[in-house]
């Protein structure tokens, strides 16, 4: 039996995210993490949903044991899913967030002064390099996305696909433990399911 903990901060796709991991076929046990949430210990995988600023999901982990948690995330696998993953790297230019400071590398916004921000619709997803957690994924393959804000990453190895609005910027991020999305695979249909299930397998 896996045990799968879910953050609670009160925004995100919670109940989408609890829909597609009850669909899979796998044996799951689902815990919500909030603030009074005392069984960290028993937890294999956890999932960061996304939506909300970086500022305001740290100041929520704050709530929680948070260095129980930060022990966590180095022990176990999570899945941190667009803001849920950038709250990893060093910095935030919103609000000058400082962020928890995994990866290498920081959080800007996109600033188009002609083009519409933030970005939200389907867009293509160019992998670079193979794993595990990409299989049924293919070049190209669409995936939601509704976000403003995206990383400058200084760690090229750790980078798995690109996708493009006006630019070009990284949107999947594996290291070690740590499986971080920019796009929302709950809101990605089919290749969203696919996703969840190698989290899941992994």
């Amino acid at each position: 039996m896996l045990n799968v903990g879910i953050f609670d901060f009160g925004s995100g796709n919670l109940k989408s995210i609890i829909q597609i991991l009850n669909n899979l076929t796998l044996n799951l046990n689902l815990y919500i993490i909030n603030k009074n949430f005392n069984n960290l210990e028993k937890l294999n995988k956890i999932i960061i949903p996304g939506q909300g600023a970086p500022y305001s999901l740290i100041k929520e982990f704050l709530k929680f044991d948070f260095f129980r948690i930060k022990n966590l995330f180095n022990n176990i696998k999570v899945l941190g899913i667009c803001v849920g993953k950038q709250i990893f790297y060093k910095n935030s230019n919103e609000l000058n967030t400082k962020c928890l400071d995994y990866l290498d590398g920081s959080v800007n916004s996109f600033n188009f002064k002609k083009n519409k921000i933030p970005n939200i619709g389907w867009n293509k997803v160019f992998i670079l390099k193979k794993h595990k957690l990409l299989n049924g994924i293919k070049n190209c393959d669409f995936f939601y996305f509704s976000h403003t804000f995206y990383i400058i990453n200084k760690n090229y190895k750790f980078i798995y696909s690109f996708s493009k609005y006006h630019i070009f910027y990284p949107c999947i991020f594996i290291k070690n433990n740590l499986f971080l999305v920019q796009f929302h695979p709950e809101k990605s249909f089919k290749n969203g399911y696919k996703l969840f299930y190698n989290f899941c397998t992994w």
